[in-house]
């Protein structure tokens, strides 16, 4: 592959150049740039065929400059950076055909996971691009992937062997089968192959990998409104007839073959309103774009009452609460799916931090930006549910009484865990929660059964260790990270407390 990176930070600039070369060899970065404007002129310069670019930027910003691209027919594969505050952006740049996002600042390992997914898409997309034309399947899977675009060759190859003129009117039609398509899409072609051959259509099909949905590409019809009727009856009649997949589906009309992968990008965010509409319904555009929708009112109070649920260790006053906050949505009002999906974000994000606080998830195992990921491309209400479902399974809300362990306490802990090697104190702590150090020191050893001293110096042993075992750091340098100014008064209380010197501690467990 080629790629260009453009940004306008330089130390992130070659940060990720570097990067990509340490890790990815084989992708070679033909230009950078720092602002959109010459972002453009370097992308008409080398043709790259994978773009990293930031949103916001000096002269021309990451969404003009990929609109400008897509006008001149250039269309590589796209990652934007983005900052949790401009997510909005990131929602527009998918609209742009972009691949990815990355959040800044930016995550290695993230951003690896993402260079990684979007070259092993190129890569299927190369196997895709046929040698000859011949097959449709190809030719209409090329132009859609972007890898083959409509010449005169082409269009005379078209009309001469499947009768399919310049501007000959195709509709779109998408299933989208979401966690059902790597299972069922053989068998959900076999149904609708049987389907379309009985009211005798031309088609073709294309599976969508990446969006997890397969494309019908019908030409040769009677006319739109005969073929939408038609498909919505079938729709009603597969799910009277109990069809066990979560299944949706979304149509629109293009004129002309050249037109199927401005069409299939334009369609793709419509198939959202499945979330508001329920997948019983066939999402026709543009007749989507009619829905008068009502503002959806963010509820704060199923926010509170699961906060304190999470407090008190109630699970199954967790589970109820989220259960509501499903419900919420389905009062009868029609509201934008781009609404519910923030506060579905919003929701879960509280969820995480109130967790976070009182020590009932692990935060670190939290992959934010896939959960992110995972709400803002839900097509369906049942796929937003399954993000809260996941999430509830990562926290060990116990089910002790409330009181148990105070909120404060929690809160204490977590401060502990956080700030240990800054060398934070009991008082320090105090203050920020508004408390007597007294009152909190108590608490503490009423509580957990030990002082805070002694937690604090258990907690910072545990994470010495972690060091001495899992790093080559000489051992001031891990006396320094877990909260120790002095080396030899370390190696003094480790001694003390594991019964061993660090170094023979390492020693032994190596």
């Amino acid at each position: 592959m080629k790629a260009v990176v453009v940004e306008d930070e330089i130390l992130i600039r070659e940060g990720l150049c570097k990067l990509m070369e340490k890790m990815f060899p084989e992708i070679k970065i033909l230009g950078v740039a720092g602002n959109g404007q010459e972002g453009l002129d370097c992308i008409k310069e080398h043709k790259p065929d994978l773009v990293v670019t930031d949103i916001k930027m000096p002269v021309m910003d990451g969404l003009a400059m990929l609109a400008m691209m897509q006008e001149m027919g250039m269309f590589p594969k796209v990652v934007v950076l983005t900052a949790y505050s401009e997510f909005n952006y990131a929602q527009q740049a998918v609209k742009l055909g972009v691949c990815d996002y990355v959040i800044k600042p930016v995550v290695i390992q993230e951003f690896v996971q993402t260079i990684r997914k979007v070259q092993n898409l190129y890569e299927q997309e190369q196997k895709r691009t046929p040698d000859a034309m011949g097959n449709l399947e190809n030719i209409v899977s090329g132009i859609l992937y972007g890898t083959s675009l409509v010449d005169g060759q082409m269009e005379e190859f078209l009309d001469k062997k499947y009768g399919i003129r310049q501007d000959m009117p195709m509709i779109e039609l998408l299933v989208y089968m979401g966690d059902d398509f790597e299972s069922g899409r053989e068998r959900k072609r076999q149904e609708m192959r049987r389907l379309l051959e009985q009211k005798e259509l031309a088609y073709c099909f294309v599976d969508m990998e990446y969006d997890k949905a397969i494309l019908v590409l019908l030409y040769r019809y009677p006319s739109r409104q005969d073929i939408e009727r038609w498909y919505q009856n079938q729709i009603l009649f597969q799910k009277r007839g109990g069809q066990k997949w979560e299944i949706s589906y979304g149509m629109l009309e293009v004129q002309g073959i050249g037109k199927i992968r401005e069409g299939y990008q334009k369609l793709l965010p419509y198939m959202d309103w499945n979330i508001v509409l329920g997948d019983e319904v066939l999402i026709s555009y543009p007749r989507v774009t009619d829905i008068q929708t009502e503002v959806c009112i963010y509820p704060v109070d199923l926010e509170n009452q699961i906060k304190i649920a999470i407090c008190t260790g109630e699970k199954e006053k967790v589970r109820e609460i989220i259960h509501r906050f499903h419900g919420y949505f389905k009062d009868g009002k029609v509201y934008s799916p781009k609404e519910i999906k923030e506060s579905y974000v919003r929701f879960q994000w509280s969820v995480l931090n109130i967790a976070k606080e009182v020590g009932c998830i692990d935060y670190k195992k939290i992959d934010q930006k896939r959960q992110l990921d995972r709400i803002m491309s839900a097509k369906t209400g049942n796929e937003l549910q399954r993000t809260c479902e996941e999430l509830l399974w990562r926290m060990d809300v116990s089910g002790r009484k409330a009181g148990t362990v105070s909120l404060a306490v929690k809160k204490a802990q977590s401060m502990i865990h956080e700030f240990y090697a800054d060398g934070i104190t009991l008082g320090e702590i105090a203050d920020r929660l508004n408390l007597t150090q007294e009152y909190l020191g108590a608490q503490f050893h009423k509580e957990l059964g030990e002082n805070f001293s002694a937690y604090i110096r258990n907690y910072r042993l545990a994470k010495a260790k972690e060091l001495l075992i899992g790093t080559q750091l000489k051992q001031y340098e891990i006396a320094e990270k877990t909260g120790y100014a002095d080396a030899k008064y370390f190696a003094r209380v480790f001694k003390e407390y594991v019964g061993m010197s660090p170094a023979e501690y390492r020693k032994s467990n190596r």
